[in-house]
């Protein structure tokens, strides 16, 4: 702030005497054709040298200020070019405003707004490497922007402006690796994260050395600058590269990421890049510095929309809010101070009008305007709460009538009116005769598309009518009558009206919803009835049809038995088969019906040798092939574990014939086990989706319940089957989960 009006010569140099780049056209300086990186070699007489601890321009400052005070026009100074050593006489004159907002305080403002994004990213993940990373890139950019100006004026703080210099390239690099996600390099090497800024740590020592030695920093300080311009267009070259190979959702954040950063860091780029090559930067101020200001806003709403940084936080509307009246209170302040300046004012007792005028002012607005909305736009005052209530009532209501009363109530509560009513209208359907029907709920079919238009019936009463619609068709009409002592509809009234219409087109259309949804679950619960008695038909059809030949088989033996004839053996050979026959046809149907589970520990390996007990006579010479420790026990119904072995083994003979092999293996597994039961045949024959179906089967003589009721009996036990084919193998999986698997010799629970 000493630098503002300050007398100078025209033109600003660095520590090493350069001249520098910042500037405005109009300064005598630049009209005399000084440009960067021409060397100032001698002032009023006094050489610049250098020195251990000293700048070669402190000779400069010094005789600038002696001069002033001495109350001199005009400094001599010599300078060295590229086309050899220039004698210019530069003239003494204040520093003008418009050059102090830009590269003093335009330059902390937007400092200000770096810091402000890293404490954001830093408070939403504190661990969070993309956070981090964002953070130090945006801190040593904040640092580089505070201390630039002062590089070239006051020349405080010189070794943070080295240390910036440094570091921003490299920090720019590995943010552009990181973001959003790490880069394949990145993720598998991060130490070249920590390489770049050991890079950067290794330039800000050399610069700090240089100047402590005494020696010049200008070679050191062109590797910077050039690294500065490399990493911003890496930076905007690396997110389009990301963003043209990216896919879905990561396309769309990335594009995101492109336009609120690209464009800016382009800019920033072309900047640097030009004062390297003695442009002044007047001109590039106007877009350099506006870059500068939009790349930290940009990337933080980018960042925050996208959650990027990874913190699952929530955003807090008014905190936003009171950030964004602050930045607009120091905005405030700088516009009213820069005019301050230029109506010939004090800096120091503009800022120090400009600063409670623009905070008391901010205060006034927000309370005037909330005033204004509690007295003339209540409905703003009331939006939120009225549409929470109304939305919490709806949510309770099935019932057409109830959805109108809740509207009526609602409206009635905020709106002081003499009436309010929301009258239904009945949906009337034509049925195939022609002739209208009852209200078909269907016609009201929830779609999303909903429309309240402002067109009151023909004939009404009222001050206000708004028809209700869902999907084009009309629910309902809300009227409401005048205001209470003549008082004027908002804008805000008919926002608020509009949205409860809008909840209230979705309500009734979700009472319609709900009315056809209980009537087709009544015509459901009819049909499965209707379903459930056909099944008995055919069940008693098939029975009817199983036992009428053995009837009339028996009923000709007795026959002959009462005219005392005798029955041969091939007769009652035949009688007894159809005995076992017809026992096997009633066992097989009782264990259709569901039974209760009697669960108790039982080794594996003991059911399979019970199972191929059982199966000794279909057996004959073969055995099963099991694979079964004697460790393993399970949970389970003995018996119907047992039925289910005895059916899948059963079915594996057929299959496998009299050469094939069958076998039972227990696989334990990290959710439990499966006990799989295969087979050497030739595969399931037939539709497989209908395997395990009732009455389903494709062996000549198969009953088609076999693999039902195992089906039932493993769903039962709370297991799955499943049915495959593996190297030539038939395999039935069964898999048993781990709360019903112990892996030690239990002794047995009932």
């Amino acid at each position: 702030m000493s630098w503002y009006e300050r007398p100078f010569p025209g033109v600003l140099v660095d520590p090493d005497g350069v001249i520098s780049s910042l500037g405005l056209p109009s300064w005598e300086g630049f009209q005399k054709g000084l440009r960067f990186p021409d060397r100032v070699v001698e002032v009023n007489g006094w050489p610049l040298e250098s020195t251990a601890g000293r700048y070669r321009a402190s000779t400069w400052d010094a005789a600038i200020e002696q001069a002033a005070r001495e109350g001199e026009r005009s400094v001599r100074v010599r300078v060295e070019t590229g086309t050899g050593v220039r004698d210019v006489e530069l003239s003494l004159v204040p520093f003008d405003p418009l050059a102090w907002w830009f590269y003093a305080s335009g330059l902390m403002v937007v400092a200000s707004l770096y810091v402000g994004a890293a404490l954001i990213a830093l408070t939403a993940s504190p661990r969070g490497k993309l956070a981090r990373a964002f953070a130090t890139a945006a801190l040593f950019t904040a640092l580089f922007q505070l201390a630039l100006f002062d590089y070239h004026s006051s020349r405080d703080l010189v070794p943070f402006f080295h240390v910036a210099y440094a570091l921003v390239p490299m920090s720019l690099f590995t943010l552009a690796l990181r973001l959003p996600d790490d880069v394949a390099l990145i993720a598998r090497y991060p130490v070249f994260a920590r390489i770049a800024h050991g890079i950067g740590g290794l330039l800000a020592a050399a610069l700090l050395a240089s100047h402590a030695m005494g020696w010049t920093t200008v070679g050191i300080r062109s590797i910077c600058a050039t690294l500065v311009v490399a990493s911003f267009l890496f930076f905007a070259i690396t997110l389009i590269v990301r963003f043209a190979a990216a896919k879905g959702d990561r396309r769309r954040t990335l594009r995101a990421l492109l336009l609120a950063m690209a464009p800016p860091h382009v800019v920033i780029a072309l900047g640097f890049l030009l004062a390297m090559l003695g442009v002044p930067a007047s001109a590039l101020a106007w877009f350099v510095v506006p870059a500068l200001a939009l790349t930290p806003v940009a990337s933080v709403v980018a960042f925050i929309r996208y959650d990027l940084w990874g913190s699952r936080a929530l955003l807090s509307r008014p905190l936003t809010r009171i950030i964004i009246a602050a930045m607009m209170v120091a905005l405030t302040v700088m516009l009213c101070s820069a005019c301050a300046g230029y109506a010939g004012l004090p800096l120091l007792g503009a800022i120090k009008v400009a600063v409670p005028a623009a905070i008391v002012s901010a205060a006034l607005v927000v309370f005037a305007l909330g005033a204004g909305d509690r007295t003339l736009f209540p409905a703003r005052a009331e939006y939120k709460p009225t549409v929470e209530q109304l939305s919490e009532e709806l949510t309770l209501v099935a019932d057409p009538d109830e959805v109108s009363d809740a509207v009526e109530r609602t409206v009635a509560r905020w709106l002081s009116c003499e009436r309010v009513t929301f009258r239904r209208i009945a949906i009337e359907v034509v049925d195939a005769a022609g002739a209208p029907g009852e209200q078909d709920p269907r016609a009201a079919e929830p779609s999303g598309e909903r429309l309240i238009g402002i067109e009151p019936p023909e004939e009404s009463a009222s001050e206000l009518s708004l028809t209700v619609m869902f999907r084009g068709r009309l629910l309902g009409v809300l009227e409401v009558g005048k205001k209470r002592g003549g008082a004027l509809f908002t804008s805000e009234d008919l926002d608020l009206l509009r949205t409860i219409g809008n909840q209230a087109a979705l309500a009734l259309a979700h009472a319609h919803s709900y009315a056809e949804l209980e009537r087709r679950r009544r015509e459901q619960a009819a049909a499965w009835r209707d379903e459930r008695a056909a099944l008995i038909e055919t069940l008693a059809a098939e029975i009817t049809h199983e036992v009428r030949y053995p009837i009339n088989f028996f009923r000709s033996v007795f026959k002959r038995g009462s005219s005392n004839q005798s029955l041969d053996a091939e007769e009652v050979e035949i009688g007894c088969e159809e005995v076992e026959r017809l026992e096997r046809l009633v066992m097989g149907l009782r264990r259709v019906t569901h039974r209760k589970l009697e669960r108790r520990r039982l080794a594996v390996e003991e059911l399979v040798s019970r199972a191929e007990m059982l199966l000794r006579d279909q057996l004959g010479k073969r055995r099963i092939d099991a694979r079964v420790s004697a460790t393993p026990r399970l949970h389970c119904d003995p018996d119907q574990a047992t039925q289910v072995l005895v059916n899948l083994l059963s079915n594996g003979l057929d299959a496998a014939g009299d050469k094939g092999t069958v076998g039972v293996i227990w696989e334990p597994s990290e959710n439990g086990a499966e006990l799989v039961v295969w087979d050497t045949g030739p595969g399931i024959a037939g539709d497989a989706s209908r395997i395990f179906a009732p009455w389903y089967t494709t062996k000549p003589g198969g009953t088609g319940l076999g693999l039902a009721i195992t089906h039932r009996i493993v769903r039962a036990h709370g297991w799955s089957i499943d049915p495959e084919r593996r190297d030539g193998r038939t395999r039935f999986a069964i898999t048993i989960p781990a709360t019903d698997v112990t892996m030690t010799a239990e002794h047995e629970v009932a």
